[in-house]
């Protein structure tokens, strides 16, 4: 897959990038020129093929661009006719077929040692946050209890922006230059990067967040404890309850959206806060069926590699089935801890893997009946 890092991106997303439109329906996507050329001349690509160069462009027969024009005889006859199936790494399917294939290709970059370092300490960072906030919640009055959540929730969204920062421009890199990515090659950034995800993180969350909790208290103003609801109130407090569950329903999806495609919004873009929030609220908008689709899959691939890791943590604290018990503060501080650790691959894969499902959502054109 041939994408490039921020400027390089922009540049080629509107000067030498190339999607073609197969006779059979197929989208794909050519990286240059010169490789168009080559598949157009080895007949990987059939003559009657469509293509253009942005979605504001209309399809058009290949002898209707200059680019190729030379290619094609008075009769056509020197073109190869048949089909194959192309690959390589200068033009890849696009689509939900393509994507699954690629999803399939992140498995290999993220685990990478640096990646899976990244992941890994970040996933004890968690342990590490989550034990603390058990611990403080032995210490805090009651009536602060609030203060240790809203801090602990803090220090894991900064862990977790950080490692976000990390391993998505290290895959971005990747993608663009067809290299191992070095960390001295994001270090200058990255303080900058994890501050832009942690505060646009910050701003959807808090106003997600704020609309659940304003639906949960807003039957408690309509309640009275001393007389039972009437025929009207009854009515409202049902309304209230079932619009908070139909908000919620919705928000905890969009929620785990946030979390995952902001981070390529921002930073494979170098978008403002500002800007990052609108242009992912815009492909919220253009496209939720399908980045619901594509993070299923990604969840799905995700459960497969971490259930090895996972599965054994559970088992040694009998949350296998049988009567539960509470942890002792030891076997809480080890819970965290391993759990986090477990958690590693899937950390890592979901981060890699949204980098690609970002860049298949915003640079690939599909075909529909209301195109021609």
């Amino acid at each position: 897959m041939g994408v490039l890092w921020p400027s390089e991106l922009k540049m080629a997303s509107g000067s030498d990038i190339w999607y073609v439109r197969l006779p059979d329906g197929r989208v794909l996507r050519a990286r240059s020129t010169e490789a168009l050329r080559h598949y157009l001349k080895s007949g990987r690509i059939p003559w009657e093929s469509r293509a253009r160069r942005s979605s504001d462009d209309p399809w058009q027969t290949m002898d209707a661009w200059q680019e190729f024009a030379d290619l094609a005889a008075p009769d056509d006859a020197s073109l190869p006719r048949e089909k194959s199936r192309t690959t390589g790494p200068e033009l890849r399917t696009l689509g939900m077929r393509g994507l699954v294939e690629e999803l399939f290709t992140a498995f290999d970059s993220c685990l990478q040692r640096a990646k899976l370092t990244t992941a890994a300490f970040t996933g004890l960072g968690f342990g590490v946050v989550m034990t603390a906030a058990d611990v403080m919640a032995f210490f805090l009055p009651v009536e602060w209890a609030w203060a240790g959540v809203l801090l602990a929730s803090l220090l894991l969204l900064v862990l977790f922006s950080l490692c976000t920062s990390i391993i998505t421009q290290m895959t971005a890199l990747e993608l663009s230059r067809f290299r191992l990515a070095r960390f001295s090659e994001i270090r200058p950034g990255l303080v900058g990067a994890a501050f832009r995800l942690t505060c646009a993180l910050t701003l959807v969350g808090g106003a997600l967040a704020a609309l659940i909790l304003l639906l949960r208290l807003a039957p408690g103003w309509f309640a009275s404890d001393e007389n039972p609801p009437g025929l009207g109130q009854g009515t409202l407090l049902n309304v209230l309850h079932g619009a908070r569950m139909i908000v919620e329903a919705i928000c905890w999806p969009i929620f785990g959206f946030a979390m995952l495609l902001m981070g390529p919004t921002l930073m494979v873009e170098e978008f403002s806060i500002v800007k990052g929030i609108r242009e992912w609220l815009g492909m919220i908008r253009q496209h939720l069926g399908r980045i619901y689709l594509y993070q299923a899959v990604a969840f799905a691939f995700a459960a497969l590699v971490t259930l090895p890791l996972l599965i054994p943590v559970l088992l040694a604290f009998g949350f296998a089935g049988g009567p539960q018990r509470a942890l002792s503060l030891g076997e809480t501080v080890t819970f965290h801890l391993l759990l986090g650790i477990a958690l590693t691959p899937m950390l890592s894969y979901l981060l890699v893997a949204h980098v690609f499902i970002y860049l298949n959502l915003r640079y690939e054109f599909f075909y529909s009946a209301r195109e021609r």
